[in-house]
């Protein structure tokens, strides 16, 4: 994990250094994205995700059964 915390840093320093008007256009372009750096993430979630995640179907199959976002969230 010290290799993602690493480049966690670099992503955080170059964001950081841009201003405002840089940060809109990238925000324009790609949404929130950025701000996935600063959301504080646990280690063991992060692993039950992978583990646990079906991209293809974009759902969590916990044995037999899928878990799916309903439309309100």
């Amino acid at each position: 994990m010290d290799c993602r915390r690493n480049r966690e840093d670099e992503l955080k320093g170059i964001w950081q250094s841009w201003d405002e008007v840089k940060k809109m256009r990238f925000q324009d372009k790609y949404g929130d994205v950025a701000q996935l750096l600063f959301v504080k993430l646990h280690d063991s979630l992060l692993k039950a995700m992978v583990c646990f995640g079906d991209p293809t179907y974009r759902c969590f199959t916990f044995n037999e059964v899928d878990m799916v976002p309903s439309i309100e969230e």
